[in-house]
């Protein structure tokens, strides 16, 4: 049957885009999703189109010849086509890779049974990567601000598996909308500096998920103040933070990973917290103080007047919710004002996952059902929260499978708000850090529950 558009349109032209948009599927037709005329699949196992989009939009071409009168319908059903198949041969070579790795497990078992006469001598050997777990020195649980992790400070990255550490993150690397028109030119490049400077990065785990750490686990007197603030050494009084400034002075930033992929509905999971610390940059006080502010300081100026759960308040405070900024009425990636995280693998190489993985290394993640944000009311800090749990069965699936292997990676995550139009352009970070060879399961410091 041709469907009832109520449009002037031929009907074979219109059964055909309707049934490559799946609308005849068991899945609710994406241009009609929640009664609104999109084109965004956001609950799919295997992540939200709008990461998809960002990250490979240079592989999809829309419609440029013939009649336009189609086009609408079309691209839609070509998007739909292309980001299905992207996310198909990402879960593909996710399956291909893990049959192939439990296939080596099991001929290496059996190498290892029908030959005994095989010793150690016979295989090469390379020394074993120093590692240690500064919170295992920790007496009391409740000061652990600072003492989990190392700093690294040497300009040179630390050799493989070596850790772990955290490193002063310097803004650089990490990919971010130029301008001008974004929206049809997609253009990106290196971000060149953050707003806010690394104080701390700390590993925690307890008997539940580790969040609403300010105020709870750490206080502002556990945290260097103004003065001693590497950032504001130097830059004199007129650039010290005050209450009339229109951001917070510091920036709480809590990672949560889980240790299982989620899919067992009783299991218990708590998984580990990462939780780093950043402090305003005396040039970012500059620029909010301002009257014409640099897009991305504007940009996180109107992100921290946005809605916020409050210290002490309930965990379904739907303000806490980073969801609670999205416009339902358009798709997320042509949004502003929503809360990235990027991650990016420094030594691919020394990872075995599967290449197609690499296409997606450092990759902005928009935060938005997975996020909470917490505001101090005197505005003096800013605490997020992003719940890995709350990621597609896929992501967790991999984090699972290959957490092994985190230990060997060099990692730089950044965080910033999505810009979009030409006055919110280039984005910038707000903030970023370095972790080195960390192990999730075994470095974390963990807090009792009395704590």
């Amino acid at each position: 049957r041709t469907p009832s558009t109520g449009s002037n349109r031929h009907p074979s032209i219109e059964w055909i885009g309707y049934r490559a948009m799946g609308a005849a599927s068991s899945l609710s037709c994406c241009t009609t999703r929640d009664g609104k005329n999109l084109c965004d699949v956001n609950n799919s196992i295997l992540g939200e189109d709008a990461f998809y989009r960002d990250a490979m939009w240079n592989e999809f071409y829309d419609c440029s010849e013939g009649s336009r009168e189609h086009d609408g319908l079309f691209r839609k059903a070509a998007e739909q086509a292309w980001l299905k198949l992207s996310k198909g041969t990402v879960m593909a070579s996710y399956a291909t890779f893990e049959l192939q790795k439990r296939a080596h497990i099991a001929t290496s078992s059996l190498g290892c049974l029908s030959d005994d006469r095989q010793t150690t001598g016979d295989k090469a050997s390379f020394p074993e990567p120093r590692r240690f777990n500064s919170s295992s020195s920790i007496g009391d649980s409740t000061k652990w601000h600072g003492l989990t992790m190392q700093h690294w400070t040497s300009p040179r990255v630390p050799p493989t598996g070596e850790g772990p550490y955290w490193g002063s993150g310097d803004g650089k690397g990490l990919m971010v909308r130029l301008g001008p028109n974004y929206a049809k030119m997609r253009q990106k490049g290196e971000s060149a500096g953050s707003l806010y400077s690394t104080l701390s990065c700390d590993a925690l785990r307890g008997d539940d998920r580790v969040e609403d750490i300010m105020g709870r686990l750490i206080s502002m007197k556990d945290l260097p103040s103004q003065h001693q603030s590497e950032s504001d050494r130097g830059a004199g009084s007129d650039l010290l933070w005050t209450s009339e400034c229109p951001l917070p002075r510091i920036l709480c930033l809590n990672l949560m990973l889980p240790y299982e992929s989620g899919l067992n509905p009783f299991a218990h999971d708590a998984g580990a917290s990462f939780v780093a610390f950043f402090h305003i940059k005396p040039e970012t006080i500059q620029q909010a103080m301002s009257t014409k502010p640099s897009p991305a300081v504007k940009q996180l100026i109107d992100f921290c007047k946005g809605p916020a759960g409050v210290p002490g308040g309930p965990r379904d405070d739907p303000n806490r919710s980073l969801a609670s900024r999205l416009d339902p009425n358009k798709k997320k990636d042509v949004q502003s004002g929503i809360f990235k995280a990027n991650a990016k693998c420094l030594n691919p190489e020394d990872v075995n996952v599967p290449k197609i993985l690499h296409d997606y290394n450092g990759k902005p993640c928009l935060i938005t059902n997975s996020g909470y944000i917490i505001k101090d009311p005197r505005n003096e800090w800013l605490e997020m929260g992003i719940d890995v749990r709350g990621f597609n069965v896929l992501v967790r699936k991999m984090l699972s499978s290959y957490r092994d292997l985190i230990p060997r990676t060099k990692l730089h995550f950044g965080f910033l708000v999505q810009g979009n139009e030409d006055d919110e352009l280039p984005e910038a970070l707000l903030c970023d850090v370095y972790i080195y060879a960390v192990n999730i399961m075994d470095d974390p410091h963990y807090l009792k529950a009395s704590s």
